[in-house]
């Protein structure tokens, strides 16, 4: 294309013409700018919507929880589990849960876990025990919120009347 130019005092102005066509120019430059805007923000978009969505598919199968020592015990109406967590376990929060056909669990309790060098004692009383045999497990789950391990379930019973008269003695004892 040519452009046509004419003499002025500071030496060359452009023609109407010119003029025309850089207006137009520009009109298409704030056009592509904003068409390039408009698509970086649905790439940006549907790119976040994607991986909110996406289930995690990196996610570690939950290990075996062992203990140095688990005990549960009935006792007075009711039910007492003890645990002793490995040294050098992390921070982390256990999770309580009970079942009374060893299938279905339900969470009864949280104990804290605290990451320590040293081996820790944890307790946890279910002042309301289920009548009969019950099961407990206890699970530990990491601060993000994640399955880490899971222990065995153990057994406890419990008698349907604690209390009873002993013959000997004629006195109402605590099973």
């Amino acid at each position: 294309m040519k452009t046509i130019t004419s003499p002025t005092q500071d030496g060359m102005q452009p023609t109407r013409k010119f003029q025309s066509l850089k207006t137009k120019a520009e009109g298409n430059r704030f056009f592509v700018y904003v068409l390039e805007l408009v698509i970086l923000y649905v790439l940006v978009f549907a790119t976040v919507s994607v991986f909110a969505q996406a289930p995690a598919t990196a996610s570690k199968v939950p290990g075996k929880l062992e203990f140095v020592k688990e005990t549960i015990v009935f006792n007075s109406g009711k039910v007492y589990l003890n645990w002793v967590a490995k040294e050098n376990a992390e921070d982390c929060i256990y999770v309580i849960e009970r079942s009374s056909d060893g299938k279905e669990f339900e969470p009864v309790g949280l104990k804290e876990g605290i990451g320590s060098p040293l081996e820790l004692l944890y307790s946890w009383v279910d002042t309301k025990p289920l009548t009969g045999t019950s099961q407990y497990r206890i699970k530990q789950i990491d601060n993000e919120g994640s399955l880490v391990a899971e222990a065995n379930a153990r057994s406890v019973s419990s008698p349907d009347n604690p209390l009873y008269i002993d013959k000997n003695s004629r006195l109402v004892q605590v099973k």
